[in-house]
């Protein structure tokens, strides 16, 4: 299709704008007339959004359609702990204009509603565009490419390994600046400016500073590589907009279609007890979804590891002292507030993941609580999660909706069959009956944007957008240049490093003279000789392995 892929997409949409009402969709064009930017998302996933919008990850993959658009996908995190799409761009070039402009259509497409938290992999663009689109929102690095830029920048092992303590250590501030200190003496790294500037952002990076900011798990951008690699079943590079908006949407529904898997685990059947307190595990297990349950009972079960050591009465709150079992050093304060019954960590855990920590747990324990209060249930971990979306007028509607459509389809090929045997006794009813059919076909596919006539207003488009321009992003590989573009590769000297031979012909190698064939030959007969006679005097084995050495001939040897 050419000239015509960026208006069958947008056709695309329109169909179907026709069956979801919030379809939403926006692109923009250059300066010809061809699409620079596009962007993309269904009902679902803004309902998606309004539930789990809270955290926002979002990552540019390359290689995806033959215009070589990067694609940016945005995800996030559902009840059951499974990455969940929020919609989708594609952008002619990562500059910082085209993300503060994808990011803006999708607030607008969300009505406005801006995530807590975004977790990118430190792209500049994306961080001036975040930090224009969304002010209040906190930007999280993603800790394995720090790491990564770590190896690249310092080339130490031990201060890659120590910074990763100092980044994970669940520790107060004080403790991480006295582990960035020591780390600074041990690696001499003080100076390196690549060192510097990460610790000026430390804010987006260090557990230390980071706690209490809910991130619902998520450190690093791999949810985003994962979610590419799945991508990659459905699309290929050689697909234009149309075939990878078409693709794409499969593979948004493959996704769905674990979510309802999952919902069908967690509704269903009640998993085994396995901890000393079955009442607080059942509790979990009725409250939250089976993934998150996992999660749940492991802290669970870590909690008897854990005792209160002193108790504090106040007026509206009892603080509790906790520390773990011989590890007097690390001690957590826990607050119970009497009137809304609800629990504060030091730690916090609960307000960084959702889920009570296990100095909580302990304290629940030690007051011989056998359930979990409300205060300690987040609503986007529980198996009631959707219950405000997919209520039960929505989830009976598509079935109705379907059980009518072929009721109506059974009814209407009665007809036809009796109309078929009527109109085709006589030439001149068959082509009379035919002309209405095809127009009154022709006119109920405009009407409903499906069918030839939709796919030939949207090919014949000519007016409309142009196509993409091919573009050469930061992500694109050699596959992508032109054949003529190319380099000619030289090899090296693997002795020397020069380019223009090889080892065998150096002129500064141990073999620069050349011998003739007959040397060759006579210290090959030599080599027989001194086989079948077993031993040989010295003179003649240095002479023979001189002659060994050197090896430049040009005809084969055969048999002597």
């Amino acid at each position: 299709m050419q000239s015509g892929d960026v208006n069958a997409a947008l056709q695309y949409f329109n169909v179907c704008a026709r069956r979801d009402d919030n379809m939403y969709w926006q692109y923009q064009v250059g300066a010809e007339q061809n699409m620079c930017d596009l962007f993309w998302s269904d009902g679902r996933s803004q309902d998606d959004y309004k539930l789990f919008g809270d955290v926002l990850a979002f990552d540019a993959t390359y290689g995806r359609n033959k215009y070589n658009l990067p694609v940016i996908v945005f995800s996030g995190v559902n009840h059951h702990n499974q990455t969940c799409v929020f919609g989708a761009a594609m952008v002619s070039s990562e500059t910082q204009a085209s993300y503060v402009w994808v990011l803006s259509k999708f607030l607008e497409c969300m009505g406005g509603k801006a995530p807590k938290a975004v977790i990118t992999d430190g792209d500049k663009s994306m961080r001036f565009a975040i930090q224009e689109v969304f002010p209040e929102a906190h930007h999280m690095l993603c800790a394995w490419h720090l790491l990564k830029n770590a190896t690249v920048n310092v080339c130490k092992p031990r201060f890659t390994t120590l910074l990763r303590n100092c980044m994970l250590a669940d520790v107060e501030v004080e403790e991480f600046e006295r582990q960035w200190e020591a780390m600074m003496d041990e690696c001499l790294v003080r100076e390196v400016e690549w060192v510097k500037d990460l610790y000026t952002k430390k804010m987006a990076w260090a557990t230390a500073y980071i706690r209490g900011c809910f991130y619902a798990g998520l450190r690093t951008t791999s949810r985003c590589e994962s979610l590419h690699a799945k991508m990659g079943r459905f699309v290929e590079r050689r697909y234009g907009i149309l075939d990878f908006v078409t693709n794409f949407q499969r593979c948004v529904e493959f996704l769905r279609d674990n979510e309802e898997e999952l919902d069908f685990r967690s509704l269903y059947g009640s998993p085994v007890l396995q901890t000393q307190f079955p009442e607080l595990e059942k509790s979990g297990a009725v409250n939250y979804t089976r993934e998150i349950f996992l999660r749940f009972r492991e802290a669970l079960k870590s909690s008897v590891r854990v005792t209160i050591v002193e108790c504090k009465k106040l007026e509206d709150r009892t603080v509790y002292v906790t520390q773990k079992y011989r590890r007097p050093q690390f001690r957590w304060t826990v607050a119970h507030h009497f009137g809304t019954d609800s629990f504060f960590c030091s730690c916090m855990r609960m307000e960084s993941f959702g889920l009570p920590c296990v100095h909580i747990l302990a304290v629940l324990v030690q007051l011989d609580i056998g359930y979990l209060p409300k205060s300690l249930v987040l609503q986007r971990w529980s198996k009631t999660a959707k219950v405000e979306i997919e209520g039960p007028s929505i989830m009976n509607e598509p079935g109705e909706a379907n059980e009518v459509y072929r009721s109506r389809m059974g009814a209407f090929l009665q007809h036809c069959k009796r109309l078929a045997r009527v109109a085709c006794m006589r030439e001149s009813d068959f082509k009379s009956c035919l002309d209405r059919i095809v127009e009154e076909t022709y006119v109920l596919e405009m009407k409903n944007g499906v069918g030839t006539a939709a796919q030939g207003s949207a090919a014949g488009g000519q007016d409309g957008v142009r196509d993409p321009v091919a573009v050469r992003t930061k992500g694109t590989g050699r596959a992508q240049e032109p054949f003529g573009c190319r380099g000619i590769k030289r090899r090296k000297c693997s002795n020397c490093g020069v380019v223009g031979h090889r080892r065998t012909r150096c002129p500064s190698g141990p073999c620069s003279q050349p011998v003739c064939t007959q040397d060759l030959a006579e210290g090959a007969l030599g080599r027989d000789d001194s086989q079948s006679h077993g031993t040989v005097s010295g003179n003649d084995k240095q002479s023979k392995s001189r002659r060994r050495t050197v090896h430049v001939t040009s005809t084969p040897l055969h048999d002597a």
